[in-house]
């Protein structure tokens, strides 16, 4: 399920770069762009043997990175929506995302911070 998240966030991000390209706004384009890079990056790395042992760890010191990871990728998918039906500007719909983005990061590295603390 991680991996089709992926999969999908990834081609809406480059359904909003083709859209923002249509629409005249390359910086449009290439902030879609570098969420399509991290997205695009992040498939080889979740099927790989050392990406599934870096998951695996993390499980075992009690954080659960597969949920955020999901919970991130399911947020943008629905504002990479908004933003194609028209009900979100195309900034409001980029600062969402990278929001999104940010706040998860920020998130697990919380979660491991705190578990590192205790040990």
């Amino acid at each position: 399920m991680l991996l089709l998240s992926y999969i999908f966030a990834g081609s809406l991000e480059l359904a909003l770069i083709v859209k923002s390209y249509q629409i005249g706004s390359a910086a449009f384009a290439w902030s879609f762009g570098f969420l399509f890079f991290i997205s695009s990056v992040s498939i080889p790395v979740e099927t790989s043997k050392i990406g599934k042992t870096i998951r695996l760890e993390f499980k075992n010191l009690g954080v659960n990175t597969a949920i955020f990871d999901f919970l991130s990728n399911a947020f943008r998918i629905i504002t990479y929506l908004v933003t194609l039906s028209g009900l979100l500007s195309y900034i409001l719909g980029l600062l969402i995302a990278y929001f999104i983005t940010f706040i998860f990061m920020v998130i697990i590295i919380s979660k491991y911070s705190k578990i590192e603390k205790k040990s």
